[in-house]
C-alpha cells in the first residue's frame, strides 16, 4: 500500500483514535518515518480533531456561577465545603462536549475503517480470482496444443496417400506390433510403437530402413510420455523394409542384428 492508498483508507484515523490493530499501527508508524506526506497529514488530523473539540465546546450558562455560589452560602459555616472554581465546572462542560465530538469522530473514522477492509476483501477477492483465470488460461492452452497434436496424428494416419507398413516382433519380441505410416511423394516417415515393450535405463530402439539391401538410420523412437504416440522419423526416399533394433541410447551407425525386434516388408 502506497502513501496515497494510506491516506485515502481511513487507517490514519483509526491510527490517531486507538482502534488500529498492531500490524496496521506498525504499517502507519514505518510510513510516518519515512514519507512526509504522512507525517504531514497524521499532524492534520490531529489538529482537525483538536479544533474539532474546541469548535463544538459551549461556555456554561451565566446564571450557573450564581446557583453555585448560593448553595455555597447555604451551607453551615463550621464545615469546609471546598470551593469548586468556576474554570473547573467550565472545563468539565467542555470536556463533556469535546467527548460528544470525538465520540462523532470515532463513528466516522470506524466507518472508514470498515470500508478499508471491505475494500482490501475485495482486493484479495479479485487477485484470486484473476489467478483462477490464469490457472483456466493455462489449461485450456494446453488442451488446445493436445488437440492440435492428434489432430495432426490423425491427419497422417487417415491419408489415403501414405503407404501403412505393419511391423511384427521377431526373434524374443514374438507379439511386438507397430506401424509405419510413409509418404513416398514427401518421403516423410511416421511411427506408431503399438506395443514395444519398455527398455531399461541406457537402451533406446532405432528405426532402420532397408533401403537397396542396406539398412539406414530413420530415427530414434522416443521414451518416456511420447513413447506409446505417433511419432516423426527421418525422411526415406526409397525402402524395400523397416526394422527396429535395441541399441545404446541415442543410436548407432551400424543395425545390432541379433538385437532387431520389429520387422516389416515394404
Amino acid at each position: 500500500m502506497n502513501a496515497e492508498e494510506l491516506i485515502r483508507s481511513g487507517l490514519l484515523e483509526a491510527y490517531v483514535l486507538g482502534q488500529a490493530s498492531p500490524e496496521e499501527v506498525r504499517l502507519v508508524e514505518w510510513s510516518r518515518a519515512s514519507d512526509a506526506s504522512v507525517r504531514a497529514e497524521l499532524e492534520a488530523i490531529e489538529i482537525m480533531f483538536e479544533q474539532h473539540a474546541v469548535q463544538q465546546a459551549i461556555p456554561p450558562p451565566p446564571a450557573l456561577k450564581a446557583n453555585i455560589m448560593e448553595r455555597i452560602a447555604q451551607e453551615p459555616a463550621r464545615r469546609e465545603t471546598p470551593v469548586v472554581p468556576i474554570a473547573t465546572v467550565k472545563e468539565r462542560g467542555f470536556n463533556w462536549l469535546a467527548a460528544a465530538s470525538v465520540i462523532g469522530l470515532l463513528v466516522s473514522a470506524g466507518m472508514n475503517f470498515l470500508q478499508y477492509n471491505e475494500l482490501r476483501n475485495v482486493r484479495g477477492e479479485l487477485a484470486r480470482l484473476e489467478n483462477d483465470r490464469s490457472v483456466l488460461a493455462e489449461e485450456l492452452q494446453v488442451q488446445r496444443a493436445s488437440l492440435q497434436r492428434t489432430n495432426e496424428q490423425l491427419a497422417v494416419i487417415t491419408d489415403p496417400h501414405r503407404q501403412s507398413v505393419l511391423l511384427n516382433g521377431v526373434g524374443k519380441a514374438l507379439g511386438s506390433k507397430a506401424r509405419i505410416y510413409w509418404d513416398m511423394a514427401s518421403h516423410q516417415v511416421h511411427i506408431d510403437p503399438l506395443s514395444l515393450a519398455a527398455l531399461p535405463e541406457g537402451q533406446q530402439y532405432q528405426l532402420w530402413a532397408l533401403v537397396d539391401g542396406k539398412p539406414v538410420d530413420a530415427g530414434m523412437i522416443a521414451k518416456g510420455e511420447k513413447a506409446d504416440s505417433l511419432q516423426e522419423m527421418k525422411d526415406v526416399p526409397a525402402a524395400q523394409a523397416f526394422a527396429v533394433t535395441i541399441e545404446m541410447e541415442g543410436g548407432s551407425p551400424t543395425p545390432t542384428l541379433e538385437a532387431m525386434v520389429l520387422l516389416g516388408n515394404v
